[in-house]
């Protein structure tokens, strides 16, 4: 009896066993049919991603299995173009346009609505009245007899883009997304959408003062929502120079900036992720420093879109300070394979940016932006909140107290960050936002593991440059550290020695014509096809203009300073 108890539980057990074998085996199997699948059905274009002299055919292969393909930019299914023979690849610069042709991409084409409640100018934006250049875009996947779909292969095919005018020297990168993505009236990313009619319902005729109304550019909208519910996937294929290939990766996207976001065009934040396609950052050195970032912005220039020079030179021109700056690249921009204007690729301050420039340990970081705690965790706050008390509410006229300041910051990297904001006049929307600072929480080896508080440099591109401008006495009004710190005879001293010093080297007026002049010759025909393109003004006079501007600031700046720093010493 014992004998047969313990057989009919081992027989319990191995029946058991067997279940659980089965169905695992089952909830398994369709994921083991979709590898095989995808094995057996791997897809293959005959040319690659890239620019050609010349039209050709491209074949798409598979061992077995149907094609499906698209040709703007939609995700292909069974509904898509049956792939029966080679496509012809010309340069489909002759068709039609299609996503360019839209008005919803900035509540600044309402010029009736501005007219009526927006002080804020208008800022002319046209749709274009010519064809634009066009990549061809081409998406495709395998469906095998079992129904089981490969993954999406995607291609940006350019002809003839050598006898064309606007592209020397310029990287270009093409960002291929499903449609919807970008401009669906309820999830699009890129347009005014549901978001804007609703604010419009409850804010307009409502007879109520409401302070966004005075500007266009803030009114509220789809592009205006944040977060990664607000990130859509996308193929990316960045090209150098040469325009040879350099990477393609799936990719995020998400709409990047503050009052920008209400522009045409506009910047992008662009993430890479694993869950994309295994890759946690971007699989090449985009910036040639050896840095592989896992974020980086397509920035559009923010305020300054008849130029787009302000971030780019002034970050380019102060490498050498104790601040953090970011890289920069020009990039042309094909959006779903449409011409789609000027842009600076560039670093995205993030931890990663800090472990692999300051060779500080990510996960230790702290950094804010503004009042926003950026990197780090939720009771990191405290550490910038003392900081900004202590600096801003002692008397700092004491050495004691002094000598803590400079305990807490590093006192270099904070006056050469004000040296450079109060020099180029940076006024508006700082110093009470947009900027950012780093620490490390806790103590590590290295020269920038001491936990004192760095500057990080960004957005130079709105309010500012005006050589007259007392800027010390308007940072003073409106930053109460800066104003405490200003107390300090020693304090002063250095930061009035810094700024004359950047002026005698630095931004000396000889050395920034150099470099604007240099700047204007290589980016005027991308610039005139950029400027035709989204304001239908391919003269150039505004940009030649607010360079001329640019140019005499430097100039007008130095005569003016030395007036100016007086008062203070």
């Amino acid at each position: 009896m014992i004998f047969y108890k313990r057989k009919r539980s081992a027989l319990l057990l191995v029946s058991i066993f067997i279940v659980i074998l089965f169905i695992t085996f089952k909830s398994i199997l369709p994921r083991l049919n979709n590898r095989i699948s995808s094995s057996e059905n791997e897809l293959t274009f005959s040319r690659e991603s890239g620019f050609y002299d010349t039209s050709f055919e491209l074949e798409l292969t598979s061992k077995s299995g149907t094609i499906y393909y698209t040709l703007d930019g939609t995700l292909p299914d069974k509904s898509a173009i049956k792939y029966e023979a080679p496509i012809l690849i010309t340069d489909a610069s002759s068709n039609d346009n299609t996503y360019s042709m839209r008005t919803d991409f900035s509540t600044g084409f309402d010029i009736e609505a501005i007219e009526k409640v927006s002080s804020e100018h208008i800022p002319g934006y046209q749709v274009p009245d010519y064809k634009i250049d066009k990549a061809t875009i081409v998406r495709a996947v395998v469906y095998d007899e079992m129904g089981h779909r490969s993954d999406v292969k995607t291609a940006s095919y350019f002809v003839g883009f050598s006898q064309k005018n606007g592209y020397d020297g310029m990287n270009v990168l093409s960002i291929i997304t499903e449609p919807s993505n970008l401009f669906d009236y309820e999830t699009g990313i890129y347009v005014t959408g549901r978001a804007y009619d609703e604010y419009v319902k409850e804010y307009r005729g409502s007879g109520e003062y409401y302070w966004r109304e005075e500007f266009w550019s803030l009114w509220y909208a789809n592009y205006r929502k944040r977060g990664i519910n607000w990130e859509r996937k996308a193929s990316c294929q960045f090209f150098d120079a040469s325009k040879q290939p350099v990477l393609e990766q799936e990719c995020g996207i998400r709409i990047h900036g503050g009052i920008s976001r209400g522009y045409n065009p506009k910047s992008l934040n662009i993430y890479a992720r694993k869950e994309y396609d295994g890759n946690k950052k971007f699989q090449s050195d985009l910036f040639e420093t050896g840095y592989y970032a896992s974020t980086i912005t397509l920035f559009q220039g923010g305020n300054d879109v008849r130029t787009k020079a302000k971030d780019y030179l002034i970050s380019t021109a102060i490498k050498d300070l104790d601040i953090s700056s970011m890289n920069y690249k020009p990039y042309i921009l094909f959006l779903n394979g449409e011409y789609w204007g000027i842009y600076w690729l560039n670093e995205k301050y993030d931890a990663r940016y800090l472990e692999y420039y300051y060779d500080v340990d990510k996960d230790n970081v702290i950094m804010m932006k503004g009042t926003e705690l950026a990197e780090g965790e939720e009771d990191d706050y405290k550490y910038f909140s003392n900081m900004i008390e202590f600096c801003s509410q002692s008397d700092v006229t004491k050495e004691d107290n002094y000598e803590k300041v400079c305990e807490l910051i590093d006192i270099e990297s904070y006056i050469d960050y004000y040296a450079v904001m109060l020099y180029i006049g940076r006024c508006g929307d700082w110093p009470d936002s947009n900027y950012a600072l780093w620490r490390v929480r806790k103590n590590e080896a290295g020269p920038f593991g001491d936990g004192k508080w760095r500057w990080m440099i960004y957005d130079l591109n709105s309010s500012g440059f005006y050589a007259d401008t007392d800027s010390i006495q308007y940072v003073m009004d409106n930053d109460e550290m800066f104003k405490n710190l200003m107390t300090n005879d020693t304090f002063r001293a250095q930061l009035i020695h810094r700024i004359e010093e950047l002026a005698d080297t630095v931004f000396t007026s000889e050395s920034m014509t150099e470099k604007l002049n240099e700047y204007q010759v290589f980016i005027a025909e991308p610039m005139r096809k950029n400027d035709r393109r989204f304001f239908g003004d391919d003269s150039l006079s505004d940009f030649n203009y607010e360079i001329e501007v640019l140019q005499n600031f430097f100039s007008e700046r130095n005569a003016q300073l030395p007036s100016i720093l007086n008062k203070y010493k």
